[in-house]
């Protein structure tokens, strides 16, 4: 790649060409990854903005002051929508994992006490708070749902705390399906032990809001909670925003304060960082900050009835297609949709997941866990509704022919691969996972195999895919 200097155009045209590798975006965007409000607008005030601070670095505020207004600005927006009290304060993250991070280190270092940390939550929560739980040394303690409503079981929380839990997650919505955690109750508890409560509203806390002033009956779940110490949110998903912004919510400065680092013991100059970057790109903040100003109050309130709309209406779709089902009750933009084999006209899930892919829709399979069958995940917005009534078929077409098929993996290769010892080494799991590959591509056969494996070979199954692809 380093050689002499290229022309513009030729290094635009060859970025073009590779951009076409991915996932067809105008045309049909797919039902999950892409959040789009349709708008030239929003794209054009982005990248200009952007443009304007490419060499905005926050980390030295004296130089760029500009960059913590704008910062502070979103922060006070946000929870004002969320119902803050008025001393509530808040940070910008590079994305949702950071955000949750962030909440994680505030939680663990302003209990430096407690010196064998543990956090409760429940199986539902975003993968990321594990990885949190990893990268800090806290135990991540998980506990069931209810295997009707998918929402966290209360009795279970309050079983697993004790006098080294740090904190409590819980999701408005969780993202597999869609639904909100019992947070008043858990609030409550919360208090009653001194433990703070995070709430993982990264993907519903710029729809919730929004749907509730549409007469919406959504629980509570904001900082009308008394047991809420914190919120998680990002603009990058509903908010519409570029990638690259989250926020963490605070209920008091107090809280936040060990989420920050600052070091003054080395040859150079002193340092206090709020998050986990140093350097940032002051242009995503501002992009962000564009984007929101841009489409204000009465634009995502728009948003967000068209969003609610859509999903209603696959709702209304699927409840009239024998042998499948909506899981839970969703209540908000998200939604989840699974095969019931055990109907009169019942079909297996991966046969018919794999009768959408051969008729090129993309989807994002979520696979088995205890209580949970697979299923297939709806991040809905306005960009989907003109395509919702056509998918409704499909998915009515692709079931019809997946009752005619032979399964994908025999039976008996199925139970070969469930019964693997967990010892099993990364060098046996590689060829296990090419072997489900077609032209050279994962496919719905590896989506199977990674649902057959025992749980902590499934991770391993995934490390060797992705320490291949890169």
């Amino acid at each position: 790649m380093l050689e002499n200097g290229v022309p513009i155009d030729q290094v635009l045209a060859e970025l073009a060409e590779r951009h076409r590798m991915d996932d067809p975006y105008a045309d049909r965007p797919g039902m999950v990854n892409m959040y789009n409000t349709g708008l030239d607008t929003v794209e054009k005030v982005a990248t200009d903005a952007f443009g304007m601070y490419i060499h905005v670095n926050p980390l030295y505020s004296s130089t760029f002051p500009s960059v913590y207004a704008l910062e502070k600005e979103l922060v006070r927006a946000a929870n004002d929508m969320l119902h803050a009290p008025n001393d509530a304060t808040g940070s910008w993250t590079m994305g949702g994992s950071e955000s949750i991070m962030m909440a994680t280190k505030a939680a663990r270092d302003g209990a430096k006490h407690i010196t064998r940390p543990n956090m409760v939550l429940p199986i539902s929560a975003h993968a990321a708070w594990w990885k949190a739980a990893h990268y800090l040394g806290v135990e991540a303690r998980t506990t069931t749902v209810d295997p009707e409503t998918y929402k966290a079981d209360v009795a279970a929380i309050k079983a697993a705390v004790d006098e080294n839990t740090i904190f409590v997650v819980l999701s408005a919505p969780q993202y597999g399906q869609g639904v909100i955690d019992p947070i008043e109750e858990i609030g409550k508890f919360c208090l009653e032990q001194g433990i703070r409560l995070n709430v993982d509203a990264c993907i519903g806390g710029w729809v919730l809001p929004f749907a509730e002033r549409q007469g919406c009956e959504i629980p509570l779940w904001d900082f009308r909670v008394p047991g809420v110490s914190s919120i998680t949110v990002d603009l990058q998903k509903y908010g519409y925003t570029n990638k690259g912004c989250s926020l963490v919510l605070y209920r008091t400065r107090e809280l936040r304060l060990p989420q920050f680092f600052a070091h003054a013991n080395w040859t150079g100059y002193p340092i206090v960082n709020s998050t986990v970057m140093s350097s940032k790109p002051g242009g995503l903040l501002a992009a962000a900050w564009s984007i929101v100003k841009h489409i204000g109050d009465d634009g995502y309130m728009h948003l967000v009835e068209e969003g609610l709309r859509i999903r209603r209406e696959l709702e209304a779709g699927v409840a009239a297609i024998p042998g499948l089902r909506i899981m839970g009750k969703p209540e908000s933009t998200l939604a989840a949709i699974t095969t019931d084999p055990d109907a009169d006209e019942g079909v297996d899930f991966f046969l018919w997941i794999d009768e959408l892919a051969k008729r090129n829709w993309t989807m994002q399979p979520q696979l088995t866990q205890p209580g949970v069958p697979p299923s297939i995940h709806f991040t809905i917005a306005k960009q989907h509704g003109s395509y919702m009534a056509e998918f409704i078929e499909v998915m009515r077409e692709a079931l019809d022919a997946a009752r005619l098929r032979d399964p994908l993996i025999p039976a008996e290769r199925l139970a070969e691969i469930h019964a693997l010892p967990t010892d099993t080494t990364f060098a046996d799991i590689v060829p296990i996972v090419m072997e489900s590959f077609e032209d050279g591509k994962p496919s719905t056969k590896t989506h199977l195999v990674l649902d057959a494996l025992p749980m902590p070979l499934r991770e391993m199954a995934m490390l060797a895919y992705f320490d291949a692809l890169t």
